[in-house]
């Protein structure tokens, strides 16, 4: 009798046990789909005195703000009126060069590769390293971390401004993929001059 009931409890211990697992697996499957779900930002840049920038998540509303100096040196990048970093363009450099502030923090550096096969940009973030590739035949930038695609940022050119869709890869890099997106239309704005400098 006494065996029985042991054997009773033990049979709704271990089916207690494969019941958290299993609803631990399905909690981590669902962060993980988060966390690699594709979706789209769209970056539209103002018609101002100072640039100005708004990215839209899946075309809805505005989730974040950017506004840089008139030097264009500068940028401050919010997200519901709040502050979140800050991209700043080295002044007096040969080759272009940028760093991302978080809190004060440099968190990110970026500059052009010296090749006269490439036109990357390369850098470090968090630890990671860092590769900004354009692809001037469709206009696009893949942007990867450690070799892995994190999102690819189309231009998309109108008579008044330029636009930009932000293909996401990665959740998680949503905000270096804004101020990388305000970098990739500096380096075409660059591009699309020295192609003119030179017809």
């Amino acid at each position: 009798m006494y065996v029985s009931a042991y054997r009773c409890r033990l049979f709704v211990l271990n089916e207690y046990i494969i019941k958290v697992e299993t609803m631990e697996n399905q909690s981590s499957n669902t962060r993980k789909k988060k966390k690699n779900r594709t979706y789209m930002l769209t970056m539209r840049q103002s018609l101002s005195v100072k640039p100005q920038y708004n990215i839209y998540r899946d075309g809805m509303k505005v989730f974040y703000a950017i506004e840089g100096d008139i030097t264009r040196h500068v940028f401050t990048i919010r997200k519901n009126g709040i502050e979140m970093m800050k991209l700043r363009k080295k002044l007096a450099k040969l080759l272009p060069e940028y760093t991302i502030e978080k809190d004060g923090q440099e968190i990110a550096h970026i500059k052009k590769r010296i090749s006269l096969l490439t036109h990357d940009f390369f850098g470090t973030f968090g630890g990671k390293s860092l590769e900004i590739r354009p692809n001037w035949e469709a206009y696009r930038f893949d942007i990867l971390a450690d070799g892995r695609k994190l999102c690819q940022i189309e231009q998309k050119s109108s008579f008044l401004s330029d636009s930009y869709e932000i293909m996401m890869f990665d959740e998680s890099m949503e905000e270096l993929a804004v101020v990388v997106a305000v970098i990739c239309d500096h380096i075409s704005d660059k591009e699309e001059k020295s192609r003119a400098d030179e017809s």
